[in-house]
């Protein structure tokens, strides 16, 4: 099931709005970046059947409320939603401490990184829910990010394994190059060429996007979340 409807938008505003959250606090609630709802709320992207689950089970919100309109918003006790793998609300207050590694990822494609590879060290423990062993965090350099992942923000991120098969494209990834570099962008299907390019996508609207050979990557890791208030 997928729908872009402007009547679905709506209520998902109408939810940030009677919870009294921002773009920024309703991902963060449900899980998701927060340009990705960006887009589905400017119907630039449509908001699959995931994300209402998410929505759903994250706020207690009625499914059939949300697809509908009918009925309340809040759901009833004995409604459930098909989607087994997304954490429960309870499960998100849980958290894990994560190493902060003295390294950094740059936005840029042709920037240089600040952080030799050799520095690498451990700086401290940082508390994250959503966090899994093997996890670690790091310093985001560089503005090609910005204004969503600005120069000094602490990514987490997760090694991808699988990366030569499957792609999750439209996810924000730190990609290392065989060069030594580390860069920061959200990758997207190159559609001339999606065997042997990969498509970077930059936030900064002065810095253009670019395609990037994939025999150029070594290794990816996965942008779980990103914090920009160090407040620790």
């Amino acid at each position: 099931m997928t729908t872009s409807s402007t009547e679905v938008v709506s209520r998902i505003r109408e939810i940030m709005n009677r919870l009294s959250l921002n773009q920024s606090q309703m991902a963060e609630r449900i899980n998701i970046h927060q340009p990705n709802l960006s887009a589905i709320l400017r119907e630039k992207r449509p908001c699959d059947e995931a994300v209402i689950n998410k929505i759903c089970i994250s706020l207690d919100i009625s499914k059939n409320w949300l697809l509908t309109g009918e009925g309340e918003m809040l759901k009833f006790p004995d409604e459930s939603v098909d989607e087994p793998e997304v954490e429960t609300s309870h499960a998100r207050e849980s958290y894990k401490l994560v190493p902060l590694i003295n390294i950094d990822s740059v936005g840029g494609v042709h920037s240089l990184n600040l952080i030799e590879p050799s520095e690498q060290y451990t700086i401290k423990l940082l508390p994250f829910t959503d966090a899994r062993e093997g996890d670690v965090a790091i310093i985001q350099t560089g503005n090609s990010m910005s204004p969503t992942i600005p120069p000094g923000s602490v990514l987490l991120i997760r090694k991808v394994e699988d990366w030569q098969e499957y792609f999750g494209y439209g996810n924000i990834y730190v990609l290392w190059l065989r060069d030594g570099r580390r860069i920061t962008k959200e990758v997207r299907r190159y559609d001339p060429d999606p065997k042997n390019y990969v498509w970077c996508v930059s936030y900064n609207p002065d810095v253009a996007d670019e395609e990037l050979p994939r025999n150029l990557i070594r290794g990816v890791w996965k942008v779980i979340k990103y914090q920009a208030d160090f407040g620790w």
